[in-house]
């Protein structure tokens, strides 16, 4: 399954409209937004209740869990190329066991949450919460919409400052970059993992601006801690692109047929029965495009010198936020002052 998706479900007093997009959107939130009455409206409608007050608009089946802790694995196994909702009272959604069966089924997954999710890689812009807005008032029908919680750009007061730290999610292609990119005239810190970033960052010199990089497209069950740290922290900037191969592929520079229009809708590239996550898309696409070539061919493992060095690592450069391309010039003009003439 595959495509970008938009849903309406309304009863006389009350209509919600959202896009999917992805495998897997999380909606989180507290008591009393809206969360379970959707998740009702629907249950209805399926069941055959009150059809004719109720309507759902979609283009896949909208399908509602509720089978209990038991036996969902039944119940999803009966279910194929449908947009299913599960709500926060079954558990069993945050287990391993969970991410490991629906990793190759063909349904969009919307689940329900207030805890994150911490096995299943989801993206940061895939989190949404759901609102009222002005658009209907009482006694009409009250209009609920999704909204995005978090962007992949999030910073905390100004991001300036002469000494930096740049702490990566990896330790393999988009660490070497990095790397490459501070020329050794700033810290730059591998985490090793995405689940040890905020553990990395608690003894760092609070004095420093700190720049956290980490792929966006699996990063969602760690940006609530996250965000909640940076918060009380000055000087941060968080950027969380797809993923690195996304970086290079928008950087342009392979030249490959179609690029643009696969950057701007990969919902309609991505087969979520093939691919987890978005990232490992990319992955494929970037190192299958370059594997008959050994002079720009992509290894994760180690990055070649084709992406690091004159041209090119510029124009990957000019897709990171302002902010990261304003510290390395600083750090190109230290550096040309640190060399002899």
């Amino acid at each position: 399954m595959k495509g970008r998706h938009h849903i309406i479900i309304e009863s006389p007093r009350l209509k919600y409209e959202f896009e999917i997009k992805r495998n897997i959107t999380v909606i989180r939130g507290e008591s009393a937004t809206g969360k379970t009455t959707m998740v009702d409206l629907l249950r209805d409608f399926s069941r055959g209740g009150n059809q004719n007050l109720i309507r759902v608009v979609s283009d896949y089946p909208c399908v509602v869990y509720e089978g209990g802790e038991k036996n969902w694995k039944d119940f999803l196994a009966l279910i194929h190329d449908a947009i299913v909702f599960i709500d926060e009272e079954n558990y069993f959604i945050g287990t391993k066991d969970f991410a490991e069966y629906i990793l190759h089924t063909s349904n969009y997954y919307v689940l329900i949450s207030r805890e994150p999710l911490k096995n299943l890689p989801y993206s940061i812009c895939e989190i949404y919460g759901i609102r009222t807005t002005g658009k209907y008032h009482f006694p009409e029908q009250i209009y609920h919409e999704f909204y995005p919680l978090y962007s992949p750009e999030e910073k905390e007061n100004k991001v300036e400052g002469e000494n930096t730290v740049f702490v990566c999610e990896d330790s393999k292609a988009g660490f070497q970059f990095l790397q490459r990119c501070s020329l050794n005239n700033c810290e730059c810190i591998s985490a090793a993992g995405n689940s040890n970033i905020y553990d990395k960052i608690q003894n760092l010199d609070k004095e420093k601006l700190l720049i956290i990089v980490a792929d966006g497209a699996a990063f969602g069950a760690y940006m609530e801690k996250l965000m909640a740290y940076i918060h009380y922290r000055k000087n941060v900037f968080l950027y969380l692109p797809e993923s690195f191969e996304w970086i290079i592929l928008k950087a342009d520079i392979l030249k490959i047929p179609h690029i643009k229009q696969i950057l701007a809708e990969p919902y309609n590239y991505i087969e979520s029965e093939q691919y987890f996550s978005w990232e490992q898309y990319f992955t494929d696409l970037l190192t299958d495009y370059t594997k008959k070539d050994k002079t720009v061919r992509y290894h994760k493992e180690k990055l070649s010198e084709y992406y690091l060095e004159g041209y090119n690592r510029e124009k990957i450069q000019k897709v990171y936020p302002e902010e990261i391309q304003k510290i390395w010039k600083d750090i190109q003009v230290l550096k040309n002052k640190k060399e002899p003439v």
